[in-house]
């Protein structure tokens, strides 16, 4: 069940990896909110590895493409922060002082890389651990606290909150809840699973958050 599940997790993703390629060639690529696409793309590589990893089996090769599933979430997740400053922008929230939002949201972006290369990519050191029935290769030196994820999940939760005052659309933040919970509920049974499935719900979220914007402005 848990194989099977991590394969639909991938071809979810690779469905969402191709409509955002599609809706890019649609309404071009000069948009913030662009940035969305490599957060799939890294989450597309992220569950081919977790769902294959059990056929690869433990060693070299597996601990090698798992590092680039560390590396791609280091590099792309902080990339949510400017998706969010997008966002935000159309709600027409802001009438001045757009440049310094922008300014603050690539600042962080580029702070939360560097942090995360420091903190988790450097001194990286993997292991093989086992999960219902899922391989995987968990980073022993990561920092026990997600700091970066977190300030992220609650950028994207403010922002939610200001899109469905000012436009009725709840999405976003019901997608920021879902993820929060599902974290929460993972953690409580040890079942990263269940964090798989909230990250999915929340990503379609983001899409449909962009998608609402681009539609509306």
């Amino acid at each position: 069940m848990e194989t099977f599940l991590s394969f639909f997790l991938e071809f979810a993703y690779l469905c969402l990896f191709i409509w955002e390629l599609l809706q890019v060639k649609k309404y071009g690529i000069r948009n913030d909110a662009n940035f969305l696409v490599l957060v799939i793309f890294g989450l597309v590589y992220d569950n081919l590895i977790i769902a294959f990893g059990r056929f690869i089996g433990e060693g070299n090769t597996l601990e090698a493409l798992s590092k680039i599933r560390y590396l791609f979430h280091a590099l792309f997740t902080p990339m949510l922060i400017i998706f969010a400053w997008s966002v935000f922008r159309k709600t027409g929230l802001l009438s001045i002082q757009q440049t310094f939002w922008k300014l603050l949201a690539y600042i962080l972006t580029i702070g939360f890389i560097v942090y995360e290369l420091l903190t988790s990519i450097i001194g990286m050191k993997l292991e093989p651990k086992w999960e219902d029935g899922v391989l995987t290769y968990e980073n022993v030196a990561q920092p026990g606290f997600p700091f970066m994820v977190v300030v992220v999940t609650l950028i994207l939760g403010v922002v939610g909150v200001l899109l469905m005052k000012k436009s009725r659309f709840p999405w976003l933040l019901i997608g920021t809840i879902v993820i929060l919970l599902g974290g929460i509920i993972a953690n409580w049974i040890k079942n990263f699973l269940i964090m798989n499935v909230s990250e999915l719900l929340f990503i379609v979220s983001l899409v449909m958050a962009k998608h609402f914007q681009l539609r509306v402005h």
